[in-house]
């Protein structure tokens, strides 16, 4: 969203929820096992450039509708929310330098493209996370492939919600023409993070923040 479409106050606002978010971010990192475990900075680092490139591929389909993946949801269940808020966090940086944006809009940039659907996929894990639902294929279905869709959904919704306290009528309009196409994007963004995490998990579950192996293998009840 255009910089100039923001009111200043909500300008002020996004800065102080990305503020704290980073904090609350930077506090509860496991910064520990980050250093004792050097294959997981890589996971970190090679996750953020990952979603940079999922970026910048940007698909324009009509006039006014350009649609473009998140990968959070995978980067998520990989790292965990507090390292992905702030791999992806650095991941919008270059985004914004390398295409030129206003750099006014990035705290509601990343409240949207990166706090919303992390907070989003890492909530629905932990729903998930229950007894009656032991097996691995809830993990990769729930998790992986139906959270990519429902981030889309969530984040959909606020970005409507947004608009009409903003009191963008014509954009609210426009999104309301193309909204068929929220499903076609859920379908999208839950394949790539369900495949990324499928694979994952099969291959190298060691490599899941949010994969217990214990949990979803031992037979012990």
């Amino acid at each position: 969203m255009p910089a100039s479409l923001l009111a200043d106050w909500m300008v002020v606002l996004c800065g102080c929820l990305l503020g704290l978010t980073l904090l609350i971010a930077l506090r509860y990192a496991s910064w520990r096992s980050l250093a004792g475990t050097p294959g997981r900075m890589h996971l970190v680092a090679g996750g953020a450039v990952a979603c940079l490139l999922l970026w910048l591929l940007n698909i324009h389909l009509l006039d006014g509708l350009m649609l473009h993946f998140l990968g959070i949801t995978a980067l998520t269940l990989i790292v965990g929310w507090s390292f992905s808020v702030l791999g992806a966090s650095l991941a919008m940086i270059a985004f914004y330098g390398l295409q030129h944006l206003n750099w006014g809009a990035f705290p509601l940039s990343v409240l949207l493209c990166v706090v919303i659907p992390a907070t989003t996929s890492w909530l629905l894990a932990r729903t998930l996370h229950r007894q009656g639902l032991r097996h691995p294929f809830v993990y990769m279905l729930g998790a992986g492939f139906a959270g990519g869709g429902v981030v889309v959904l969530v984040l959909a919704l606020v970005v409507g919600l947004l608009f009409w306290v903003l009191g963008l009528t014509a954009y609210l309009e426009t999104a309301g023409e193309f909204w068929p196409f929220i499903v076609l994007l859920m379908f999208s963004e839950g394949f790539i993070n369900g495949m990324c995490v499928s694979a994952l998990a099969i291959f190298h579950p060691d490599w899941m923040k949010t994969f217990d192996e214990k949990f979803y293998f031992d037979d012990r009840r």
